[in-house]
């Protein structure tokens, strides 16, 4: 008798184990094709970052700038900077007293503003 359940505790362990090691083995597979998945979002957003920089080195590039801010001169009437158009922050005037309009004295004081046009 202690021979045979002997032997029912060794098939029956043999068996769990077997059990065990099919369910880590899926496991395993599942969780590498999951980090596969991520390396290969991983690969296409790093291809958009790059192709995203190259159109904002394009757009920003000096000579389209150029060329499109003299396209586009009488509409904008945009001027080089130039470094005396820069003024320190504490040359700024605060004027307390505008904090305290309401918007719509605001609204109306900003529409009779004459643009020189």
């Amino acid at each position: 008798m202690l021979k045979f359940s002997l032997f029912i505790f060794l098939v029956v362990s043999t068996f769990m184990l077997g059990l065990w090691a099919y369910k880590i083995n899926y496991e395993s597979r599942a969780a590498y094709q999951r980090v596969r998945q991520l390396e290969k979002s991983i690969l296409l957003a790093n291809k958009e970052i790059k192709i995203l920089n190259a159109e904002w080195a394009h757009l920003n590039s000096p000579d389209r700038l150029r060329k499109l801010v003299k396209y586009f001169y009488l509409e904008l009437k945009l001027n080089p900077i130039s470094p005396d158009d820069f003024v320190l922050f504490s040359e700024i005037f605060w004027d307390q007293s505008n904090e305290k309009i309401h918007t719509e004295l605001a609204g109306k004081s900003l529409t009779e503003i004459d643009h020189g046009d």
